[in-house]
């Protein structure tokens, strides 16, 4: 019963060390123009934080995107993370 255990703690142990690899890092804008012809988009803020707000106030906020790339960006679709 005690290798069963044992076989199990290590089993688990590798599934979340697979989990934990699989993480994919977002990109961090790094303001060095891209070589080749490609596009790159630069943001330069990837959150905003509105503070307290009352309820049923509207917000707005806009993200400052630049394309430093020498091809043109097209962004085909926005949506929240």
């Amino acid at each position: 019963m005690r290798i069963v255990k044992t076989i199990g703690t290590l089993f688990l142990a590798a599934l979340l060390a697979a989990a934990v690899a699989a993480q994919v890092k977002k990109p961090q804008p790094s303001g060095v123009a891209p070589t080749g012809d490609a596009p790159a988009l630069m943001i330069e803020s990837f959150t905003h934080d509105f503070g307290e707000v009352k309820a049923g106030t509207p917000l707005r906020y806009a993200f400052k995107i630049k394309n430093i790339g020498k091809a043109d960006l097209l962004i085909n679709s926005v949506s929240p993370g």
